[in-house]
This record gives structure tokens, C-alpha cells and sequence, in this order.
């Protein structure tokens, strides 16, 4: 293989051409002698010392600064640092460069805005941001941060990544949950808004200044309350839409019930109940025995007067079914009670329609209901005694886990492993 010869340099030109000056006066002087000096001999050694000279000079001056020769194998990549999801929110004033400074503290701890909202309120603005930070950057590191950044009521709670959804596409989805039953109001309100309280009243508590209320569809009100924080007009808005299109899906769409029959050969129609069942509520807790009420609710009934049934059939506190037979008449009654993840189930039939089959079409609606909404564990609570539930219960893929109070069994179903 050929070499591409190099490209000659000044400083090489240099020290030839000096060479050259002194390899002529050697032959000259060799020719004359030393003793004939004359002065050509002279200013050849002279100008090849000049030119030797200068191309030290010259390569001195271009000489290449060393450099530090890159690895010939990758260096080994550094693990990811773990990220943790943050929502946070704080009041700040609406001047000029305000959100440079807090993304500027945020990035500080290595922070990664995924989503802002920016709500206007009087004199400024409320923030609310979600964030991935590194593991190591506290709660009340965030706050510091953002206090710094000159933030005003700073609130910070982990946040759930299903939060991650702009806002009208998580609002969407709520709606669309809503109207196909896989969720209920007060679940949707909590997942719209973030951390926040939420309880049903039956009529307005004289003393309470509650964040915000909202009429409950069915009867009473929703208190919502978030500890550290208030609600901007633009989320009362959307609380206040969301409440409308509830309440619209009860008056405009049809109750879904379903068919099943009794073991021995009678129709039942199984379908939900609200408070305009309450006269038919009524009516089938008087023809039930004081035993059968007892198992149900560990008393004579459920609380005194009106107020205790209307309590049963309020859909925001949870959901409840009737079973109706061909003549129109309530003979069985289920509810399903929910508080987050977690549901308790519960049943009431009429005595001359015990041991027939309408317990178990009762339960079966109420578990599948509590797979629709997505509940980690459905629990019950029964009478030592009450042999029939239990048999119920077991068909339903209860299993008995403990015993909390003398004479009484709790059941529970694992839902997600189901």
C-alpha cells in the first residue's frame, strides 16, 4: 500500500534550505582550504545559523496543543434516577415574569413540568402544576422552592400518573364513565379536582363555611372542601357541569335492569332504586319480620322515620337495587356501599320470598356493579345464624375472613384477582 506523501511544512523548508547553505560552505572550504577564508564561506554558515534558527522559532509557535485522546470504549451510561410524580399548587400575584421563577426553582431540584394550569382569581393567580422530581427531593423541599420563587398557600401531594390527562380529555372521560356507569359523582369530582374532601349532606349545616356546594342529584348537597387550598371560579364551574350532566343522566336515561328467575320457576325484574321508590321502600320493610331487619342492619331497622330510607336510596352515597316481582311488589332489596376502593355489600328479602334465589340475583348484580366501578375489595357483614346469606355470599365468591364482634362474620372478595 502507498503512502500519501506528507505536506511539507515551513519549518522543514527552513532546515533544508540552511542544509543546503551549510553542506556548500563545507565543500567550499574543503576546495580553498581553511587558510584561503574567503567571505562567500562566511555568509553561507551564517545564513544557514539564521535559518536554522528560524525554523526552531517556527515550530516552537505551531507546535499542536496536546489533547486528552478519547476512550476507545464507551464510557458505561448511569442508571436513570427514579422520578416521582408531585401535584402542586399555589397562589402567586399576576406580574410580569412570575412563572420564569417558579420553573426556574423547580428546575433547581432537577423538577419536569408535565402539565400547568393557570387559574385567574382576584389579585393574581392560582398555579397548578404536575411534576416528575428525582426521589430524593422531599414534599417540603417543593414547597421551599416555590416559597422562594414567591408562591403563597403552597399545597403538594403525590399525584396518580391517570392525572397525567390535559384537563378536557380527563373531563371527557369522566363524562363518558358517568353516562355508561363505570363511575359515580363523587369519584368523578375527586379524579376532575385532585385531592379533595367530599361529603353528602341532607340539608345545609348552620356554621360551616364549606369551599364549595353543590346541589346532590337525588336529594341533598355535596360539600366539597381541599385542606391548604381554595377553589377557583373555573373549577367551580367545572364541578358545577359535571353535577348537571349526573343529574341529567338520572332524569333522561332510562334505568338498565335486567331479567332473573327464582328457583322455582317466578319472574323478578332487578333494577336500580332512587328516593321516588321510597313509598315502595316503605312498604317492604313493614312486610319483612323484625328477625329479617334485625340480620340486615343489626337493629329493628335502619334509622328512624323517612330520613333513614331516603339515606338507602341517595345514589351519591351509593347504589341500590330492588327486585320486583311480576304483581309490581318489592321482595328483595341489595345496596352497595362504597368509600374509595373498598365496598361493602348488603341484602334484605322478604320472608315468604327467602331460600328462592332472589338473594343471589341480587348479589350477582351488585358484584358485577362493583367491577364496573373498579373496587379492589367487596366485604359483608352477617349474623352467625343466618345460614341462607352465607350461602349467598359464597356463591358470590365472598370467602369468610373474620369474626369482628361476637356473633357476627365478615366476608370479603379480592376484585382484582378475581
Amino acid at each position: 500500500m502507498s503512502r500519501t506523501p506528507s505536506r511539507p511544512t515551513w519549518t522543514r523548508e527552513l532546515v533544508e534550505l540552511a542544509a543546503l547553505c551549510l553542506a556548500a560552505a563545507a565543500v567550499h572550504l574543503a576546495a580553498t582550504g581553511t587558510h584561503a577564508l574567503t567571505p562567500l564561506p562566511v555568509t553561507l554558515i551564517t545564513l544557514g545559523t539564521v535559518l536554522l534558527a528560524a525554523a526552531a522559532i517556527h515550530k516552537s509557535r505551531t507546535r499542536p496543543t496536546p489533547t486528552e485522546t478519547p476512550p476507545t470504549t464507551p464510557a458505561t451510561p448511569t442508571p436513570a434516577t427514579r422520578q416521582t410524580l408531585w401535584r402542586l399548587r399555589a397562589s402567586v400575584t399576576d406580574t410580569p415574569g412570575r412563572l420564569a421563577r417558579l420553573a426556574g426553582g423547580l428546575a433547581a431540584l432537577g423538577g419536569d413540568i408535565r402539565t400547568m394550569q393557570v387559574h385567574p382569581v382576584p389579585g393574581g393567580a392560582v398555579d397548578e402544576v404536575l411534576l416528575h422530581v428525582p426521589e430524593r427531593v422531599s414534599r417540603w423541599g417543593l414547597i421551599e422552592a416555590v416559597e422562594s420563587a414567591g408562591g403563597r398557600d403552597v399545597v403538594v401531594a403525590l399525584a396518580d400518573v391517570r392525572e397525567l390527562d390535559d384537563v378536557p380529555t380527563r373531563t371527557a372521560n369522566l363524562a363518558t364513565d358517568l353516562v355508561k356507569g363505570r363511575t359515580d359523582l363523587v369519584r368523578a369530582l375527586r379524579a376532575l379536582l385532585g385531592r379533595v374532601e367530599v361529603r353528602w349532606q341532607e340539608q345545609e349545616e348552620p356554621g360551616t363555611d364549606a369551599g364549595m356546594r353543590l346541589p346532590a342529584p337525588g336529594g341533598g348537597e355535596l360539600v366539597l372542601e381541599r385542606p391548604g387550598g381554595s377553589f377557583t371560579p373555573a373549577e367551580f364551574a367545572r364541578a358545577a357541569a359535571l353535577v348537571d350532566l349526573a343529574e341529567a343522566c338520572r332524569s333522561r336515561l332510562r334505568p338498565t335492569s335486567r331479567t332473573a328467575r327464582t328457583t322455582d320457576g317466578e319472574d323478578l325484574t332487578i333494577r336500580a332504586a332512587d328516593r321516588g321508590d321510597l313509598g315502595l321502600v316503605a312498604e317492604f320493610h313493614e312486610r319483612c319480620s323484625a328477625a329479617a331487619r334485625y340480620r340486615r342492619y343489626s337493629s329493628p331497622g335502619p334509622a328512624p322515620g323517612e330520613r333513614g330510607l331516603q339515606r338507602l336510596l341517595t345514589p351519591t352515597l351509593g347504589r341500590s337495587l330492588l327486585a320486583v316481582s311480576a304483581a309490581g311488589e318489592v321482595v328483595g332489596m341489595g345496596n352497595l356501599m362504597y368509600d374509595g376502593d373498598t365496598g361493602e355489600l348488603a341484602l334484605l328479602v322478604r320472608d315468604d320470598w327467602q331460600r328462592r334465589g332472589v338473594g343471589t340475583a341480587l348479589a350477582d348484580e351488585l358484584v358485577e356493579q362493583a367491577c364496573e366501578l373498579d373496587l379492589r375489595t367487596l366485604t359483608a357483614h352477617t349474623h352467625v345464624d343466618n345460614t341462607a346469606i352465607a350461602r349467598t355470599l359464597r356463591a358470590a365468591g365472598l370467602k369468610l375472613v373474620g369474626v369482628p364482634e361476637p356473633g357476627e362474620w365478615r366476608w370479603a372478595r379480592d376484585m382484582q384477582h378475581a
